[in-house]
């Protein structure tokens, strides 16, 4: 995915939901501060989907949005990428005043991303391979700060057992980026 096709699905899902706010998360909120990922990035170039967050939240507009945008419309169909619609319940993962550093997306009204740090928080919660490379590259190009992230992993409310995992996590994509900076 690029930016452009970002700002075009943002734009697209808003139109059909013209009283709400969206929260992008997950790797494509990444092309608001780094609209340049990607060009650059192989796996951010490969991305296909945008996680999107709508508020307020209904159920029945989840799916509207759902069938217009999503995965199995054809939108997806005729464009190559889709959305995600992902409940608020989301935000349960994120670091608690991640509001305050929400990035607009540029030309789209009402459309917000997670900062980079944020995001990585995010991610760490799932943990698999593919976050893995997607979060090590913009910390081996100096686009994240690692003491960041660390800080706002200490901030973010989590059972102990997600402490450790997402601390390994962390670990992994810091080992990875280190490899990456050595290449």
């Amino acid at each position: 995915m690029r930016i452009e096709a970002l700002k075009h699905l943002a734009a697209s899902a808003a139109a059909l939901a013209p009283e709400t706010t969206i929260v992008v998360f997950g790797s494509a909120s990444a092309f608001a501060t780094y609209p340049e990922l990607g060009v650059e990035c192989e796996l951010y170039r490969q991305t296909k989907d945008a996680d999107l967050i709508f508020e307020p939240w209904e159920q029945s507009l989840g799916q509207a949005l759902n069938n217009a945008v999503g995965k199995t419309s054809s939108f997806y169909d005729h464009f190559g990428y889709y959305a995600d619609i992902i409940s608020p319940a989301a935000f349960g993962n994120f670091p608690p005043d991640f509001r305050d550093r929400l990035v607009p997306l540029e030309g789209c009204p009402r459309v917000f991303a997670l900062d980079p740090h944020d995001m990585a928080v995010a991610k760490l919660f799932a943990g698999r391979p593919k976050d893995i490379r997607l979060l090590s590259f913009p910390l081996a190009t100096d686009r994240r700060d690692e003491a960041k992230v660390r800080k706002l992993l200490w901030d973010t409310p989590m059972e102990e057992k997600w402490i450790v995992k997402t601390h390994a996590v962390w670990d992994q994509v810091v080992a990875e980026a280190a490899k990456q900076r050595a290449a």
